[in-house]
């Protein structure tokens, strides 16, 4: 399922997701800027997307991964092939790309297991024609994360979701996220776009404000010697059925448990890893 926008002359940017029910479980966006395409979808909906880019005569001249997830990279396969345009990546995801992992069941449905795909690393200053991209290593979401300052406008990927964080994966780094949040609001840009959302600097400070308060929460019940199932009821008292839910089918992937964890920097300077796979060398 693919909606789209035109937000302003050679710029669109394009919801996609596997529907069930007539309705996608949960949608992610990718954008076309200036003969770049930033981000790529999901495995699920890589035709779709491509029959769209195709449909609307894009000049595609190269395509930008914010980071290795499969609602990020996953189309990007059949565009490297079809749109004759290179692909480059985050330096520490070049090998996962090459050969990704198998990603757990519910992920599968959701979004399409990935398949190998050549990438060539970002350089942190490249020019296509007359646009020009800096790329910032934003670690946190994923040890890999980039985001891209064009011009006025900042692509930032999945380095902000939600404004208040409840649950996040096993593997996201919150005390390195918040560095990359205070990295990007030093930026000169004046609109932010995500996979899951388009953002101001006001929300983006909002958003860092929230986990800082979140976690200062977690360093106090930490210093009166409760555990982090203890941390979780304690913060977390009743949360919608929705995160209950997410938590069951993901098996704890996603967790209010993960959130604490990383909040208590247990997540911080471990060997980088991807979902279920070993640790990556980078």
């Amino acid at each position: 399922m693919l909606r789209w926008n035109q937000i302003d002359k050679n710029f669109v940017s394009v919801e996609v997701g596997k529907a069930y029910n007539e309705q996608p479980f949960y949608w992610t966006t990718f954008y076309y800027y200036n003969g770049l395409i930033i981000d790529t979808g999901c495995p699920h909906t890589t035709e779709e997307s491509l029959g769209f880019i195709e449909k609307m005569n894009f000049e595609v001249k190269a395509i930008l991964l914010t980071h290795f997830h499969e609602d990020h990279s996953g189309g990007v396969h059949l565009f490297q092939e079809k749109l004759d345009a290179e692909v480059f990546a985050p330096r520490k995801s070049i090998k996962i790309l090459a050969d990704p992992p198998q990603i757990p069941l519910y992920r599968q449905m959701v979004w399409g297991q990935p398949k190998p795909v050549r990438a060539k690393p970002l350089e942190k200053k490249m020019k296509f024609g007359q646009t020009e991209i800096s790329t910032f290593s934003t670690p946190g979401h994923s040890f890999d994360h980039v985001s891209f300052l064009i011009e006025n406008k900042l692509f930032m990927g999945d380095l902000v979701a939600n404004p208040m964080p409840i649950i996040i994966m096993r593997q996201e780094d919150y005390i390195a996220l918040m560095d990359s949040l205070k990295t990007i609001l030093q930026l000169n840009f004046e609109t932010a776009y995500g996979g899951h959302g388009i953002w101001d600097k006001n929300s983006i400070n909002q958003t860092l404000n929230n986990i800082m308060k979140l976690k200062k929460k977690v360093d106090t019940l930490s210093s009166k010697g409760l555990s982090v199932d203890q941390m979780v009821e304690a913060i977390f008292p009743d949360v919608p059925k929705k995160v209950l839910m997410m938590e069951e089918l993901s098996e704890f992937e996603w967790s209010r448990k993960n959130l604490v964890e990383s909040l208590l920097g247990l997540m911080h300077n471990r060997p980088s890893l991807c979902a279920q796979c070993e640790p990556v060398n980078c």
